[in-house]
């Protein structure tokens, strides 16, 4: 997705982007999301000063495993995206560190790769088929949320094992 950003500096005015992305492009060669549905994106490139803040929002369905039960889970995930755009001059100094602008050495610049990046790193890092999800037992592997196993699941610290008996009455 190209923003002529020429155009956005010369006429001064938001220019409104919306579109999709294909998911599967982005998701290839990931097992852990299943894309249900293309990357949809509202964007507006906004001047402001000598910069060009595009800012809006992100959402996508994937399919994923939760991370306690593994059982298949849908999830729809919307996120604001907001990336601020400067116009490189010729004679500028090839990258400022301390700038959060990116340069822009062209008039136009592909915004696509900065809505993938946002996407993949707003992924949930352990996704949850519900908030109070039990997960599976460390014994059996039974799912805690469908039954219940009845597995002794209380871990003892083997240095302290020998105490276990301390206040057990003694046998005569």
């Amino acid at each position: 997705m190209l923003l002529n950003v020429q155009e956005v500096v010369a006429r001064q005015l938001p220019v409104h982007l919306k579109g999709t992305l294909d998911a599967a492009e982005v998701f290839r060669g990931n097992a852990e999301y299943v894309p249900l549905s293309p990357i949809e994106f509202t964007l507006t490139a906004q001047p402001v000063d000598n910069l060009i803040i595009v800012s809006g929002q992100l959402s996508c369905n994937v399919r994923t495993q939760c991370s306690r039960c593994l059982e298949s889970t849908e999830e729809h995930i919307s996120l604001p995206f907001e990336v601020q755009l400067r116009m490189k001059e010729d004679s500028e100094a090839e990258f400022d560190e301390d700038d959060e602008a990116i340069p822009v050495p062209g008039e136009r610049i592909d915004l696509t790769p900065f809505l993938v990046e946002e996407l993949v790193v707003q992924l949930p890092y352990a996704p949850l088929c519900k908030e109070d999800c039990k997960g599976l037992c460390p014994e059996c592997g039974a799912n805690r949320n469908e039954q219940s196993c009845g597995c002794n699941t209380v871990a003892i610290d083997p240095r302290l094992a020998a105490l276990q008996d301390w206040f057990k009455p003694q046998q005569e």
